[in-house]
């Protein structure tokens, strides 16, 4: 091989010893890089002399020794002996002659006028004049845009540069905007530029196809064989050079990081390109003798004089029309060509080499899985083959042999494998017909992939059109099983592009779960690699079927006994570019050697990566407790770099799944943000429970919680008196904005048993004010047992303490912030509120208006007592404008009173609890609970306080909290604390799962008793 990117020149091990093994070898002076950037072991250095027979140029010339490889002239090499690379062929400077590594029997080189054919332009692609593709859109198809995929910041710059390349050769255009917009591919090609694709599988839904046929093979075939003298014309980027109407390219816009681009040109990838471009290619070479088309693949066949007229005919019709030939992948006056996965020649047409290759190099198999994987392939082509049953029998009967003994070569099963090979090399091979149906059945082993070719013909036989194998590389066996099949199939349809691209065909496999990762709806599912691989499928249009492996024995036994010399460039040739940068921004605070690190010592993940790596059992219950989880995504799981990914999300180790939480949570963003932050770039089992068990502790969320739904508690009557002012309740109003200088506050006070109340206005509420009102008060009606009011500082200072400490009064204060457990002077002071507003209103004395109130008030029967106030206190009823006589009043009333106070207090707190939903909240002693602030919260402040313990419960909803004060429990939230371990947890429930399934279900006896009626019958 002559490579000028090749410094020096190398020369396998191989050659080495058997050609120059006795020449002695010297220790290299320099370091040897591959172009992979990786180190490239010398085994040593050989000096000698090259000569060319064209010149006679002999030159000295140093020889770089390797393990492995192909000879190579680097540019050392080529400046020696003075040479020149000109369109993909080499040439002696010294003289008019070319090196081809295509001889004539007659010279030994090709000759010809290969210099009269150059391209149109030497710097723009070529556009094709007079023809433009329009392509037909279903209108009932509704226009999708998608979004932009990512791609790392390493490769932005190339990326840019091909669409500055592109957008100056008139190939593409930016645009503002488009009803179709489709993401980018980025494929790496042979030569290491970048390719830029497109995935076009939504806008290719609305394309109405154009019937235009592909010419036929055997028609093709017909034609061009028998002649001497071939020549292959390529196009350079054949789809670039037919331009596409200006309303069809907004079909083709594609999203990048650099904004909105769409095609002037036809993509590859549009369903309508290869129907369109073969339409084209046919008019413009229709008038032309000694040619042939299909698609960008141009031949031209005759004598030697005619060939280079018509040579000469197709290189001006060709500039006329302005398509540009790619000379590098062109070949001139040659005696045999391939075409079409075929090779053309004066004696006729024969099968590519390479198809042949898997089954003429396949190994003697080694063992009985592998000897019954070939008979399984030999059999499934009896059909084809002479005398099969005879020339099998030998193998047949080492068959039968034991299962466990190795097998025992002579020299008639020998030859009955050989012969078997030698029948399956030609004859079952048949010649590739577009019209027919195609399918490629692949099949990956542990070691090896497989794959054949085949068409079904019309009388229902299907015929195969090409074999094919290799072994995988250290790497490759270290993928999953589902990567290995994937695998295959991606390098058996890549291998056999030729055939099937540009038209459906169907893709076999016997791993069923590819019948979704490979396809559209899969690819979300499928593992980074799959993905990958499944996006080089884009271009391709093809159908999944799933057949048991033993329908699939051809491509089983070529995975069992692969080639071993076959090249495995599928993991390196146009790779698609990883999209592991979308994770970069959690490991600048996680580093990646520390998240690698955790993943080799988690004991759980080296299980489920020594799992992946080998094969599933096919039954849940079959799998170890840790790994039961993951059985459910087993398919979707891959190793990468010693990484376990599920899809494109990582699976992170036990050790750092908390602190991924953590990570993910810095914003307190909330929970289904969070969730939805860790989802786009991780995953383990059950990790939205984790996260919202982490979640609900957080202090900080908690105190700002919008979410938490405050449980009103069950109302608690206040136990109704036994007699008047026992039991009174105090409370303070105001300030009043509008009342007077002495009426800016108003201090209440109610009665529970006669429901008797005063008020006095005051200009300040102090302990004093409040002190002197409430003995003005004791002085006519007496002290009472109890009284009640709220946490006011009026009333929890010392001195009213003391106070009624010295008067021998209980007091009980409310809880805090809840005026609804002091719920009769709260009622009355509503009324008092109304008496004021009426007053403002009409323009009268508050003080005069409010005692008028109070007269009517006190004479106005109670709806709970069904008694006025008056009666209850005084014993007699009030004398007003209304009254002539009070009635008389027994002894007995007291209790009537008390009957009716009861029966109204538990139809209120019947009604009342059931239009609030209130019940008893369960909250214990010890209990951290979180207090709702009282009255508006302004933006950005929390919601709640900080946690505090409850020291006491002094009712059924009140509590004493930490603070010292006492709270209803219709303001207390508890805060969840995380009483186990999420992965003791999970392990529990998996435990208690595991029992219950366990347990045999039975159905409860029913017992049966005869009717009555039937005592008077005698059953039989």
């Amino acid at each position: 091989v002559v490579d000028t990117g090749a410094s020096v020149s190398i020369l396998p091990e191989a050659v080495y010893k058997k050609h120059f093994s006795q020449c002695t070898l010297t220790k290299p002076q320099i370091k040897l890089v591959s172009y992979a950037k990786e180190d490239l072991p010398v085994i040593g250095c050989l000096s000698a002399t090259v000569g060319m027979s064209v010149n006679n140029n002999v030159v000295p010339a140093i020889f770089y020794v390797v393990s492995s490889g192909s000879p190579l002239h680097g540019l050392d090499l080529i400046r020696l002996l003075n040479l020149n690379i000109v369109s993909g062929k080499v040439q002696c400077i010294d003289c008019e002659s070319e090196i081809s590594s295509a001889p004539t029997p007659e010279t030994g080189y090709v000759t010809g006028p290969v210099n009269t054919v150059s391209p149109v332009s030497a710097t723009h692609l070529g556009c094709v004049k007079g023809f433009i593709h329009k392509v037909q859109v279903n209108p009932t198809v509704t226009p999708i845009r998608q979004k932009l995929r990512r791609l790392p910041l390493s490769i932005h710059k190339e990326v840019s540069t091909e669409l500055d390349r592109l957008h100056k050769a008139g190939i593409i255009e930016a645009v503002d905007s488009s009803e179709w917009v489709s993401p980018l591919v980025v494929v790496r090609k042979r030569d290491g530029h970048m390719r830029l694709c497109l995935d076009l599988r939504e806008p290719n839904k609305s394309v109405i196809m154009d019937c235009y046929p592909l010419p036929h093979m055997e028609e093709l075939f017909t034609e061009l064989v028998g002649t001497s003298y071939y020549s292959q014309i390529d196009l350079s980027s054949a789809y670039h050079q037919l331009p596409l109407h200006p309303d069809s390219r907004n079909l083709t816009a594609f999203i990048t990081h650099e904004g909105l681009f769409r095609f002037t040109r036809v993509p590859f990838g549009l369903a309508s390109a290869p129907s369109a471009f073969q339409k084209m290619m046919q008019t413009v070479l229709r008038k032309l003798d000694g040619v042939k088309n299909y698609l960008d693949d141009i031949v031209l066949y005759d004598s030697q004089e005619a060939h280079d007229r018509h040579l000469q005919a197709v290189r001006q019709k060709l500039e006329e029309v302005g398509l540009q030939i790619n000379l590098g992948k062109s070949s001139f006056n040659q005696s045999s060509i391939p075409f079409l996965g075929h090779v053309i020649s004066k004696e006729g047409i024969h099968p590519s080499p390479d198809h042949l290759t898997a089954i003429a190099n396949t190994p003697r198999p080694a063992d009985m899985v592998a000897l019954r994987s070939f008979l399984g392939l030999t059999s499934w082509f009896n059909k084809f083959l002479p005398n099969y049953a005879t020339v099998v029998e030998p193998l047949r009967q080492m068959q039968r042999t034991d299962v466990q003994a190795p097998l025992q070569w002579n020299e008639e099963t020998v030859e009955s494998f050989e012969t078997l090979k030698k029948m399956l090399e030609s004859p079952a091979l048949a010649i590739y017909d577009p019209a027919l149906p195609a399918f490629v059945s692949t099949d990956a082993s542990d070691y090896g992939l497989g794959a054949v070719l085949t068409q079904l013909r019309s009388d229902g036989a299907e015929r195969v059109i090409a074999f094919a194998s290799r072994t995988l590389s250290t790497s490759e066996r270290k993928y999953s099983m589902v990567e290995k099949e994937a695998l295959a199939c991606v390098w058996a349809v890549e291998k056999w592009r030729t055939y099937v691209w540009g038209r459906r065909f169907t893709l076999r496999t016997d791993h069923q779960a590819l019948t979704t990762l490979l396809s559209t709806k899969g690819m979300n599912r499928a593992g980074m690699r799959v993905a990958r691989w499944s996006a080089r499928l884009l271009c391709f249009q093809y159908d999944v079927q799933y057949g048991p492996g033993k329908r699939n024995c051809v491509a089983d036994c070529l995975s069992r006994m692969p080639l071993s010399h076959t090249d495995a460039d599928v993991a390196t040739e146009q790779e698609l570019i990883s999209e592991v940068a979308e994770i970069q921004p959690f490991m600048t605070a996680l580093l990646l050697a520390v998240f690698k690190a955790e993943c080799e010592v988690c004991p759980e993940l080296s299980q489920l990566r020594q799992m992946i790596q080998s094969r599933w059992p096919k039954l849940q219950k079959s799998v170890s407790n840790d790994l039961r989880l993951y059985f459910p995504v087993r398919l979707e799981l891959a190793v990468e770099s010693q990484l376990i990914f599920r899809g494109k999300r990582l699976v992170v180790p036990c050790a750092l799944r908390e602190r991924l939480v953590h990570l993910a949570h810095e914003g307190h963003q909330g929970l289904v943000w969070t969730k939805q932050r860790l989802r786009e770039l991780y995953w383990w089992p059950r990790m939205d429970d984790l996260v919202h068990t982490i979640l609900r502790a957080c202090v900080t969320c908690q105190a700002s919680d919008k979410s938490a739904k405050m449980v009103t508690a069950p109302m608690q009557p206040v136990e109704y008196p036994k007699g008047p002012f026992q039991h009174v309740a105090i409370d303070i109003v105001g300030p009043f904005e509008r009342g007077a200088a002495d009426c800016k506050f108003a201090i209440t006070l109610i009665a529970y048993f006669s429901k008797w109340p005063e008020v006095r206005f005051a200009s300040s509420v102090t302990t004093q004010t409040v002190m002197k009102f409430l003995t003005t008060i004791f002085a006519r009606e007496g002290n009472p047992c109890t009284i009640t009011s709220d946490n006011g500082p009026q009333f929890t200072s010392s001195e009213f303490t003391l106070f009624l400490k010295e008067q021998g009064i209980k007091h009980i204060k409310t809880s805090v912030y809840h005026p609804q457990a002091n719920g009769a002077i709260e009622r009355f002071n509503r009324v008092l509120k109304e008496c004021l507003q009426a007053a403002e209103v009409a323009s009268k004395p508050w003080k005069s208006t409010v005692l008028t109130m109070l007269k009517s008030y006190r004479a106005t029967t109670h709806a709970t007592t069904g008694e006025t106030p008056f009666l209850l206190l005084r014993g007699r009823n009030m004398r007003t404008k209304l009254n002539v006589l009070p009635p008389e009043v027994g002894p007995d009333k007291f209790t009537q009173v008390r009957d009716s106070v009861k029966r109204r207090q538990a139809k209120s707190k019947h009604y009342t609890d059931r239009k609030r939903g209130s019940k008893f909240r369960n909250i214990k002693v010890g209990d951290k609970v979180r207090v709702r602030k009282p009255f508006h919260v302004k933006k950005g402040k929390a919601q709640f306080t900080d946690p505090l313990s409850v020291q006491q419960q002094t009712g059924p909803s009140t509590f004493i909290l930490s603070d010292g004060k006492r709270w209803n429990s219709s303001r207390l939230s508890l805060c969840p604390e995380r009483e186990e371990n999420p992965e003791q947890a999970e392990r529990r429930d998996r435990d208690c799962s595991m029992e219950s399934t366990a347990l045999s279900l039975n159905r409860g006896i029913r017992h049966r008793q005869p009717p009555m009626w039937s005592k008077d019958y005698v059953m039989e």
